[in-house]
Protein backbone atom coordinates (compact mmCIF):
# COMPACT_ATOMS: atom_id res chain seq x y z
CA UNK A 1 0.00 0.00 0.00
CA UNK A 2 1.23 3.52 -0.80
CA UNK A 3 2.84 5.13 2.26
CA UNK A 4 0.88 8.39 1.82
CA UNK A 5 -2.44 6.49 1.89
CA UNK A 6 -1.40 4.56 5.00
CA UNK A 7 -0.23 7.69 6.80
CA UNK A 8 -3.51 9.45 5.99
CA UNK A 9 -5.58 6.54 7.33
CA UNK A 10 -3.46 6.15 10.48
CA UNK A 11 -3.44 9.88 11.23
CA UNK A 12 -7.23 10.10 10.77
CA UNK A 13 -7.81 7.21 13.16
CA UNK A 14 -5.41 8.65 15.74
CA UNK A 15 -6.94 12.13 15.63
CA UNK A 16 -10.43 10.66 15.86
CA UNK A 17 -9.45 8.72 18.98
CA UNK A 18 -7.44 11.51 20.54
CA UNK A 19 -9.66 14.58 20.60
CA UNK A 20 -7.44 16.20 23.24
CA UNK A 21 -4.39 16.21 20.96
CA UNK A 22 -2.58 19.53 20.57
CA UNK A 23 -4.14 21.70 17.87
CA UNK A 24 -1.19 24.07 17.64
CA UNK A 25 2.56 23.45 17.81
CA UNK A 26 4.16 23.91 21.20
CA UNK A 27 7.83 23.70 20.20
CA UNK A 28 8.36 27.25 21.43
CA UNK A 29 7.22 26.74 25.01
CA UNK A 30 9.89 27.80 27.47
CA UNK A 31 10.01 26.18 30.90
CA UNK A 32 10.92 28.02 34.09
CA UNK A 33 14.69 28.08 34.74
CA UNK A 34 15.37 26.87 31.18
CA UNK A 35 18.34 28.51 29.47
CA UNK A 36 18.09 29.70 25.86
CA UNK A 37 20.17 31.74 23.41
CA UNK A 38 19.18 34.96 21.72
CA UNK A 39 18.21 33.74 18.25
CA UNK A 40 17.74 37.12 16.55
CA UNK A 41 20.72 39.23 15.48
CA UNK A 42 19.51 41.77 18.07
CA UNK A 43 16.79 41.53 20.70
CA UNK A 44 15.31 44.29 22.84
CA UNK A 45 14.74 43.73 26.54
CA UNK A 46 11.57 45.44 27.81
CA UNK A 47 10.49 46.59 31.27
CA UNK A 48 7.06 45.02 30.70
CA UNK A 49 5.59 42.59 28.13
CA UNK A 50 4.77 45.17 25.45
CA UNK A 51 6.46 47.46 22.93
CA UNK A 52 5.14 50.77 24.24
CA UNK A 53 8.21 51.83 26.23
CA UNK A 54 11.76 52.29 25.03
CA UNK A 55 13.94 49.18 25.42
CA UNK A 56 15.84 48.70 28.65
CA UNK A 57 18.67 46.86 26.94
CA UNK A 58 19.79 45.26 23.69
CA UNK A 59 21.11 41.71 23.50
CA UNK A 60 22.93 40.14 20.57
CA UNK A 61 22.94 36.75 18.86
CA UNK A 62 24.17 33.98 21.13
CA UNK A 63 23.65 35.78 24.45
CA UNK A 64 22.52 33.29 27.08
CA UNK A 65 19.36 34.08 29.03
CA UNK A 66 17.48 32.18 31.74
CA UNK A 67 13.69 32.06 31.73
CA UNK A 68 11.87 33.12 34.89
CA UNK A 69 8.29 32.96 33.63
CA UNK A 70 6.17 33.08 30.48
CA UNK A 71 3.32 35.56 30.20
CA UNK A 72 -0.21 34.86 28.99
CA UNK A 73 0.02 38.03 26.92
CA UNK A 74 1.19 37.42 23.36
CA UNK A 75 2.54 39.44 20.47
CA UNK A 76 1.98 38.62 16.79
CA UNK A 77 4.93 39.18 14.46
CA UNK A 78 5.93 37.40 11.27
CA UNK A 79 2.61 35.51 11.53
CA UNK A 80 3.76 34.00 14.82
CA UNK A 81 1.60 34.53 17.88
CA UNK A 82 3.97 33.96 20.82
CA UNK A 83 4.16 35.07 24.46
CA UNK A 84 6.69 37.19 26.27
CA UNK A 85 9.31 35.62 28.49
CA UNK A 86 10.72 37.25 31.59
CA UNK A 87 14.43 36.48 31.61
CA UNK A 88 17.53 37.09 33.65
CA UNK A 89 20.98 37.46 32.13
CA UNK A 90 24.49 38.69 32.80
CA UNK A 91 25.96 41.66 30.96
CA UNK A 92 29.18 43.53 31.74
CA UNK A 93 29.41 41.69 35.03
CA UNK A 94 25.93 42.77 36.12
CA UNK A 95 22.85 40.58 36.59
CA UNK A 96 19.83 42.05 34.81
CA UNK A 97 16.27 41.05 33.99
CA UNK A 98 13.42 42.03 31.69
CA UNK A 99 10.96 40.77 29.08
CA UNK A 100 11.80 39.43 25.62
CA UNK A 101 9.34 38.31 22.95
CA UNK A 102 9.72 34.57 22.61
CA UNK A 103 10.18 34.72 18.84
CA UNK A 104 13.60 36.26 19.49
CA UNK A 105 14.77 33.27 21.52
CA UNK A 106 16.30 30.06 20.23
CA UNK A 107 14.95 26.57 20.68
CA UNK A 108 16.82 24.53 23.35
CA UNK A 109 20.49 25.47 23.25
CA UNK A 110 23.50 23.35 22.38
CA UNK A 111 27.20 24.11 21.96
CA UNK A 112 30.61 22.54 21.41
CA UNK A 113 33.39 24.66 22.88
CA UNK A 114 33.08 28.18 21.48
CA UNK A 115 30.73 27.02 18.71
CA UNK A 116 27.03 27.58 19.37
CA UNK A 117 24.32 25.88 17.33
CA UNK A 118 21.43 28.34 17.45
CA UNK A 119 18.17 27.44 15.73
CA UNK A 120 14.69 28.89 15.84
CA UNK A 121 11.71 29.94 13.76
CA UNK A 122 12.02 32.83 11.31
CA UNK A 123 8.36 33.22 10.34
CA UNK A 124 5.33 31.40 8.98
CA UNK A 125 4.64 31.38 5.24
CA UNK A 126 2.13 29.93 2.79
CA UNK A 127 3.33 27.33 0.30
CA UNK A 128 1.39 25.93 -2.64
CA UNK A 129 1.58 22.14 -2.80
CA UNK A 130 0.72 20.10 -5.90
CA UNK A 131 -0.55 16.57 -5.29
CA UNK A 132 -0.09 13.52 -7.52
CA UNK A 133 -3.59 13.95 -8.94
CA UNK A 134 -2.79 17.51 -10.02
CA UNK A 135 -4.83 19.25 -7.34
CA UNK A 136 -3.22 22.11 -5.47
CA UNK A 137 -3.56 23.33 -1.91
CA UNK A 138 -2.05 26.08 0.21
CA UNK A 139 -0.22 24.88 3.31
CA UNK A 140 1.10 26.88 6.24
CA UNK A 141 4.79 26.27 6.91
CA UNK A 142 7.36 27.45 9.43
CA UNK A 143 10.71 28.69 8.14
CA UNK A 144 13.34 27.19 10.44
CA UNK A 145 16.86 28.60 10.51
CA UNK A 146 20.05 27.14 11.98
CA UNK A 147 22.79 29.63 12.79
CA UNK A 148 26.37 28.77 13.66
CA UNK A 149 28.11 31.27 15.92
CA UNK A 150 31.74 31.07 17.00
CA UNK A 151 32.67 33.31 19.93
CA UNK A 152 29.19 34.83 19.46
CA UNK A 153 29.93 35.87 15.87
CA UNK A 154 27.67 34.49 13.14
CA UNK A 155 29.74 32.41 10.72
CA UNK A 156 27.15 30.58 8.59
CA UNK A 157 23.49 29.60 8.49
CA UNK A 158 20.95 27.41 6.71
CA UNK A 159 17.16 27.44 6.54
CA UNK A 160 14.34 25.12 5.47
CA UNK A 161 10.56 24.76 5.83
CA UNK A 162 8.49 22.42 7.96
CA UNK A 163 4.69 21.96 8.13
CA UNK A 164 3.00 24.36 10.55
CA UNK A 165 0.83 21.68 12.08
CA UNK A 166 0.85 18.94 14.69
CA UNK A 167 4.01 17.42 13.20
CA UNK A 168 6.05 20.38 14.51
CA UNK A 169 4.84 19.89 18.07
CA UNK A 170 8.25 19.24 19.60
CA UNK A 171 11.88 19.45 18.58
CA UNK A 172 15.18 17.86 19.58
CA UNK A 173 18.76 18.65 18.61
CA UNK A 174 21.86 16.50 18.48
CA UNK A 175 25.43 17.36 17.45
CA UNK A 176 27.72 14.52 16.43
CA UNK A 177 31.21 14.17 14.99
CA UNK A 178 31.69 14.10 11.21
CA UNK A 179 31.23 10.29 11.32
CA UNK A 180 33.88 9.80 8.65
CA UNK A 181 32.59 12.26 6.03
CA UNK A 182 35.53 14.04 4.42
CA UNK A 183 36.19 17.59 5.67
CA UNK A 184 33.23 17.51 8.09
CA UNK A 185 33.76 18.47 11.73
CA UNK A 186 30.17 18.13 12.96
CA UNK A 187 26.84 16.66 11.85
CA UNK A 188 23.84 18.48 13.33
CA UNK A 189 20.49 16.69 13.54
CA UNK A 190 17.30 18.65 14.24
CA UNK A 191 14.07 16.69 14.50
CA UNK A 192 10.42 17.73 14.61
CA UNK A 193 7.51 15.51 15.56
CA UNK A 194 4.13 15.26 17.25
CA UNK A 195 2.62 13.37 20.17
CA UNK A 196 -0.32 11.73 18.40
CA UNK A 197 0.09 8.34 16.76
CA UNK A 198 0.43 8.43 13.01
CA UNK A 199 2.32 11.74 13.11
CA UNK A 200 5.75 11.40 11.51
CA UNK A 201 8.99 12.56 13.10
CA UNK A 202 11.27 14.22 10.55
CA UNK A 203 15.05 14.39 11.04
CA UNK A 204 16.93 17.16 9.24
CA UNK A 205 20.71 16.68 8.90
CA UNK A 206 23.36 19.35 8.27
CA UNK A 207 27.13 19.08 7.92
CA UNK A 208 29.44 21.74 9.33
CA UNK A 209 32.62 21.51 7.26
CA UNK A 210 36.13 22.04 8.55
CA UNK A 211 36.28 25.38 6.73
CA UNK A 212 33.08 26.60 8.44
CA UNK A 213 30.40 26.03 5.79
CA UNK A 214 26.96 24.61 6.63
CA UNK A 215 25.66 22.12 4.06
CA UNK A 216 22.43 20.15 4.02
CA UNK A 217 22.45 16.35 4.07
CA UNK A 218 19.66 13.89 3.23
CA UNK A 219 16.79 13.80 5.73
CA UNK A 220 14.97 10.81 7.17
CA UNK A 221 11.67 10.09 8.93
CA UNK A 222 9.87 7.54 11.05
CA UNK A 223 6.20 6.98 11.78
CA UNK A 224 3.97 4.26 13.08
CA UNK A 225 0.90 3.10 14.93
CA UNK A 226 1.39 0.03 17.10
CA UNK A 227 -0.32 -2.99 15.63
CA UNK A 228 -1.16 -1.32 12.32
CA UNK A 229 1.85 0.01 10.48
CA UNK A 230 5.38 1.33 10.93
CA UNK A 231 7.96 3.00 8.71
CA UNK A 232 11.53 3.54 9.91
CA UNK A 233 14.57 5.02 8.20
CA UNK A 234 18.15 4.96 9.50
CA UNK A 235 21.47 6.23 8.20
CA UNK A 236 24.81 4.47 7.95
CA UNK A 237 27.74 6.89 7.80
CA UNK A 238 31.32 6.04 6.74
CA UNK A 239 32.70 5.67 10.29
CA UNK A 240 29.87 3.35 11.39
CA UNK A 241 29.52 -0.41 11.03
CA UNK A 242 29.15 -1.39 7.35
CA UNK A 243 29.96 2.20 6.38
CA UNK A 244 31.75 3.02 3.14
CA UNK A 245 34.12 5.94 2.41
CA UNK A 246 32.11 9.14 1.76
CA UNK A 247 28.89 7.20 1.22
CA UNK A 248 25.71 7.92 3.18
CA UNK A 249 23.31 4.98 3.12
CA UNK A 250 19.66 5.16 4.16
CA UNK A 251 18.05 1.88 5.11
CA UNK A 252 14.23 1.76 5.14
CA UNK A 253 11.96 -0.83 6.76
CA UNK A 254 8.17 -0.89 6.53
CA UNK A 255 5.86 -3.23 8.37
CA UNK A 256 2.17 -3.65 7.55
CA UNK A 257 -0.27 -5.61 9.71
CA UNK A 258 -1.25 -8.92 8.08
CA UNK A 259 -4.15 -9.34 10.54
CA UNK A 260 -2.42 -12.49 11.79
CA UNK A 261 -0.66 -13.18 15.11
CA UNK A 262 2.01 -15.63 16.25
CA UNK A 263 1.67 -18.12 19.10
CA UNK A 264 2.43 -15.37 21.64
CA UNK A 265 -0.30 -13.14 20.24
CA UNK A 266 2.14 -10.70 18.61
CA UNK A 267 1.17 -9.01 15.36
CA UNK A 268 2.73 -10.56 12.27
CA UNK A 269 3.87 -7.85 9.88
CA UNK A 270 4.53 -7.98 6.18
CA UNK A 271 8.01 -6.44 6.12
CA UNK A 272 9.55 -4.61 3.19
CA UNK A 273 13.15 -3.34 3.18
CA UNK A 274 14.99 -1.04 0.81
CA UNK A 275 18.03 1.21 0.73
CA UNK A 276 19.40 4.21 -1.11
CA UNK A 277 22.85 5.77 -1.07
CA UNK A 278 24.46 9.16 -1.68
CA UNK A 279 28.05 10.12 -2.51
CA UNK A 280 29.36 12.94 -0.32
CA UNK A 281 31.58 15.74 -1.63
CA UNK A 282 32.42 18.63 0.69
CA UNK A 283 32.51 21.03 -2.28
CA UNK A 284 29.32 20.12 -4.12
CA UNK A 285 27.33 18.31 -1.40
CA UNK A 286 25.63 14.92 -1.76
CA UNK A 287 24.49 13.16 -4.91
CA UNK A 288 22.28 10.07 -5.13
CA UNK A 289 23.90 6.89 -6.36
CA UNK A 290 21.95 5.66 -9.38
CA UNK A 291 21.29 1.93 -9.50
Amino acid sequence: MNIRIILTIVAFVCISLNVTAQETPYTWRVSQDETRYIYADTAYVRASPDTKQSPLDTLLLGQEVKALETTEKTLSLKRLDLPWVKVTYSKNGEEKSGYIWQGLLSFPQIRRGETKFIFGVERMVDTTVTYEDGNKAVQHKFVIKLKIAVADKLTTSSQWKIPADESSGFSQTKVMSGLGLSNVQHIIVISFGGEACGIATEYYYHALTTDGRLMSLPSRMEVGDAGVYYHTESFVFPAEKNGRPDIITKETEEGEDTEKTDKQGNVIYKITRSSVGWIWDSTTGYKEIKK
